[in-house]
């Protein structure tokens, strides 16, 4: 009776600190060589307030003259509705372009945008043989609680939620990945989007699989890195507290055989 009492003890002890995490690996219900299912459209789509640079190439240069506002390096200057060199899609989802006047912008990628102004230059007559070039201008995402660093710029037409955890240097190890938040605006409201990164399911069919502007992704901490945020907690699952978690043990057995021997 009491090896049995003692051994449940020391079990019980040991098996508490060798248990292995199952919470930290990513997609973890992903099947090796069965492919997965991705969402076709991802690209970011301009909308009221983002900034974006434009310039038209052309072999006349009076004509890149006449297109490309003069002091920036990408189309545009603090004229109108551009600013730092950059044009700011206004209210309507519009920007002023020269020449052209007024043109509808929202909801077009930076290839659609760049069509777009190539149509009306070519349909007018202005330019027989225009090369436009379209890049975002200060159009960021941001990454808070336990990863790394957190303001990114959007540099490409696509990023996937797990690129945009990469960017902020992975997830810290205390990061609950079960539980990621992320934040968007839409329209005039902020909607909170909840996804599981240690399931394929949850990551690829999410409405925020693909990352767009001013989203905000928050990772929570885990109930380790909780308890640990207090003086208490912040001594749990070191040397010290295994071993006052086996004393304690020990003290229990040994108070439990007095009790048996009476």
């Amino acid at each position: 009776m009491k090896n049995s009492v003692f051994v449940f003890l020391m079990s019980a002890v040991i098996l508490t600190s060798c248990k292995t995490p199952r919470d930290i690996a990513y997609l973890q219900d992903a099947i090796e060589n069965v492919p997965i299912q991705t969402q076709t459209d991802g690209n970011i789509r301009f909308q009221p307030g983002d900034k974006l640079s434009i310039f038209v190439h052309s072999r006349d240069p009076q004509l890149m003259n006449l297109f490309n506002l003069t002091g920036n390096s990408g189309g545009g200057m603090m004229s109108g509705s551009s600013t730092r060199g950059a044009y700011t899609v206004d209210n309507k989802g519009e920007i002023d372009f020269p020449v052209l006047g007024p043109i509808k912008i929202q909801g077009f990628t930076r290839n659609e945008v760049a069509i777009t102004i190539k149509n009306e230059l070519m349909s007018r007559s202005l330019c027989n043989d225009p090369v436009v070039t379209v890049e975002f201008y200060n159009m960021n995402f941001y990454v808070l609680g336990e990863s790394g660093r957190g303001e990114h710029s959007i540099t490409k037409d696509k990023i996937t939620l797990l690129e945009a955890v990469s960017l902020s240097g992975d997830l810290n190890i205390d990061g609950l990945r079960k539980n990621i938040m992320v934040l968007r605006q839409e329209g005039d409201h902020q909607i909170p989007y909840r996804v599981d990164l240690t399931s394929a399911n949850s990551v690829y069919n999410s409405p925020v699989y693909y990352i767009r502007q001013n989203d905000v992704v928050y990772v929570e901490p885990n109930d380790k890195a909780k308890r640990g945020s207090t003086v208490m907690g912040s001594s749990a699952y070191t040397p010290s507290f295994w071993l006052g978690m086996f004393s304690a043990g020990v003290s229990t057995y040994l108070l439990i055989e007095n009790l048996i021997k009476k």
